[in-house]
């Protein structure tokens, strides 16, 4: 039989006490590995136990980035390739003209002779079609024109048929030269040069075509007019408008008159982006500056003694007052829609629903009773991570860092994505939107989708365009290997973004570990931190890149499954679409858990005793999380709030007279400073989880007088540590 764990014996007074052998420490397999020995200076017992962690895995992603631009040169043309075909970017952004030839791309040469591969804008016409166009005009000239190709073709063949004939004075006239265009345009196969800016191979003109439009064939060709005018009555040569309509000797086009709005939307986002453009440096300075120095601030709030109990036990009592004031309101709103005869089993539904809610207070009050505990245990953890960020300020810049590491390599990435999307076969197709008295939606920017029709054949030269009132636009086919390609890319890019987090994280991990095993704490700083980098760097990205990998599998699966869905929509398969949403929600709750797990194995950088390490200490973790999140959602609205309101009131002062409005400002102000706040909580987060995990693994693994809990601590493991020695002498016996 076993000799006992504890014994009774005299100490050197002669008064007996209760020993306990080193064995008294539980023994848990998978602490046997930080158990080693590791002979400590300042830090313990960290630093002498580093080795290389995974390091198959950052060859792999290594290999992965190799492959990527591999693909990327492939789809460049640089190295040929009779999988991938070369691709060229100005395929995805140009626009089409109506007989669906890529402005800029294509080898299609006009009625006029002019090749549209020298053309790359796409100009609109007021049928919604687009013609290829050199440059977009830089000023309004409402007395010259761009047509659609055949159109052109035949005014300049009228034009040089009328200079032909003697004596009629046409080819001298201005005006009449200016009648012709204009008949051309009630037909909406011209529209004169108006001002545009050049967006993706598309012009974009800065007033509304359909004032335009109107406006140009009335003859009221006067830009004020745009904004001061509803109504147009003039009339022009040799077309003339009578109640809406345009009438010449060969052809009746109706146009619509419709109310204008007193301003457009292209204004108001003008007035919206000077004023950002005047007061950006105050923009950034509070959305960032201020924002950056309310989280430090906010750390050292919630350091001041029974300020963090007093916030987390109000909002914790909140949630339940609120389920039962829901619940109160619910059964109200019950009682006076069954008294009304409302149709129906809606009040009965309300009068149920009210009771689920009190049932859903009674079990959060139960479960924060039984959890009071470990929320206690959750205070003092917020508080410790509070002060090692403190101490160590600069890690709530460095999600700044990884947002830049990232775009780089987005960067880097979108160049080869672009060539490889852009390598597909273009095929054009016509969608045909409701149109709205004469004038197709999209005029006005409000594109409502339709069936998508086939190519019908041309008005005027038998080539293939859309019909009259339809659109043109381009829809790109990939071969099996470009897909699969595709897919690995995104999957990269996946793998590539997890990896930064984790980097990030690990970094967070390493130095608030150091922080806590510290025995001098007035020692860890800044760069305290930059040590931990280095750390990460040189022994971790391994289990940086290993964690990242199945993030970004589980990710890939989602988007395939997406794409599936896709699919299933178009083709009207319900039960699919139902089986496919089911799908991605449990992979979505699958990759949950994972970030969940791969947080917590980050801080040990071992999966399996991180894994074990949270069974063991489930209600811990659980307490935690509940306060953690409590907190966390507090200092993001303190932060949010307090940046933006602070930054409104100081627009509304120094800059009040030169602003149009204050909203655009203020909005990115407040855009700002809740991404500084999220960078904010995601490393005060994982601070958290990383005290947490030091608390416990201590507790396990260091003898009461070799600890180094702080002092909001150091209680909970004594307590721990008396109820774990009541336990054993209970079950065990004691030897005297």
């Amino acid at each position: 039989m076993a000799g006992p764990i504890f014994a009774w014996r005299k100490n050197s007074s002669g008064v007996m006490e209760l020993h306990l052998p080193d064995e008294h420490v539980p023994e848990h397999p998978d602490n046997k590995q930080l158990a080693k020995s590791c002979s400590s200076d300042d830090y313990s017992p960290l630093d002498n136990c580093r080795r290389c962690t995974d390091v198959l895995f950052l060859l792999l992603i290594i290999c992965s980035w190799v492959a990527m631009t591999g693909l990327g040169l492939a789809s460049m043309g640089f190295i040929e390739s009779e999988y991938i075909k070369q691709g060229d970017p100005n395929r995805l952004v140009n626009g089409l003209d109506y007989h669906g030839n890529l402005c800029g791309v294509t080898n299609f040469v006009t009625p006029g002779g002019i090749d549209v591969i020298n053309l790359p804008k796409a100009y609109p016409m007021p049928s919604g079609f687009f013609v290829c166009v050199e440059s977009c005009p830089s000023t309004n000239n409402f007395d010259e024109f761009i047509c659609e190709y055949e159109a052109q073709h035949d005014i300049d063949v009228t034009l040089s048929t009328a200079a032909g004939i003697g004596g009629s004075g046409v080819a001298e006239s201005n005006n009449a030269n200016k009648s012709i265009y204009l008949i051309y345009t009630a037909q909406k196969q011209c529209m004169p040069l108006i001002e545009s800016t050049s967006f993706l191979g598309y012009c974009i003109p800065n007033l509304p075509l359909k004032d335009v439009l109107l406006s140009t064939v009335n003859g009221t060709s006067n830009e004020s007019e745009f904004s001061q005018e509803n109504n147009y009555t003039t009339s022009s040569h040799h077309a003339t408008i009578t109640n809406g309509t345009a009438y010449n000797n060969n052809a009746s086009i109706s146009v619509s008159v419709t109310e204008k709005k007193a301003t457009s939307k292209s204004d108001l986002f003008d007035m919206a982006m000077a004023d950002v453009h005047t007061v950006r440096y105050v923009i950034f300075t509070f959305g960032c500056g201020v924002a950056m120095t309310l989280g430090i601030l906010f750390l050292l709030i919630i350091q001041v003694p029974g300020l963090l109990n007093l916030l987390v036990w109000s909002m914790i009592i909140a949630v339940d007052a609120g389920l039962v004031a829901a619940g109160y309101y619910t059964k109200g709103i019950s009682a006076t829609w069954e008294t009304s005869g409302r149709p129906g089993n809606e009040a009965l539904a309300l009068y149920y629903g009210s009771y689920v809610l009190y049932g859903l207070a009674v079990v959060w009050c139960v479960m924060m009773l039984f959890l009071r505990k470990r929320v206690l245990l959750a205070i003092a953890c917020v508080k410790e991570a509070s002060r090692a960020l403190s101490a160590m300020p600069l890690m709530t810049v460095f999600p700044v860092i990884q947002v830049l590491s990232l775009s780089l390599f987005t960067v880097v990435w979108g160049v080869c994505m672009a060539y490889l999307a852009s390598s597909g076969e273009i095929e054009a197709k016509c969608m045909c939107p409701i149109f709205d008295q004469g004038f197709p939606r999209f005029v006005d920017d409000e594109v409502t989708p339709a069936p998508t029709l086939a190519m019908s054949s041309n008005r005027f030269d038998g080539n293939y365009t859309c019909g009259e009132g339809c659109y043109v636009y381009k829809e790109l086919t990939y071969s099996t290997n470009t897909k699969y390609a595709g897919l690995y890319m995104i999957f990269v890019w996946f793998w590539t973004s997890q990896f930064i987090v984790a980097v990030g994280q690990l970094a967070v991990a390493v130095a608030v570990s150091k922080w806590y095993f510290s025995r001098n704490r007035r020692n860890v700083g800044n760069s305290t931190f930059m040590k931990s980098i280095f750390v990460v760097l040189v022994y971790h990205l391994g289990t940086a890149a290993f964690g990242a990998l199945i993030i970004a599998m589980i990710k890939t699966i989602r988007a395939i499954l997406s794409y599936i869905q896709k699919k299933a929509t178009k083709s009207k398969l319900r039960l699919a679409v139902v089986l496919l949403k089911v799908l991605k929600c449990l992979v979505w709750c699958l990759e949950k858990c994972l970030k969940f797990i791969n947080k917590q194995a980050y801080i040990q950088t071992a999966a399996r005793m991180g894994f074990f390490l949270i069974l063991r200490n489930a209600l811990r973790i659980s307490g935690v999380s509940i306060v953690s999140q409590v907190v966390l959602f507090i200092g993001k609205v303190f932060i949010t709030v307090a940046s933006t309101i602070s930054g409104y009131y100081y627009l509304q002062i120094h800059f009040g007279d030169q602003l149009n409005s204050l909203m655009a400002p203020t909005l990115l102000i407040a855009i700002c400073s809740y991404a500084v706040s999220e960078m904010f909580d995601e490393v005060f987060g994982m601070a958290i989880s990383t005290i947490l995990q030091c608390f416990v693994a201590e507790e396990e693994l260091f003898e009461p007088n070799q600890r180094f809990a702080p002092s909001s601590l150091s209680g909970t493991l004594d307590a721990t540590q008396k109820k774990y020695n009541k336990k054993k002498i209970s079950s065990i016996g004691i030897d005297q």
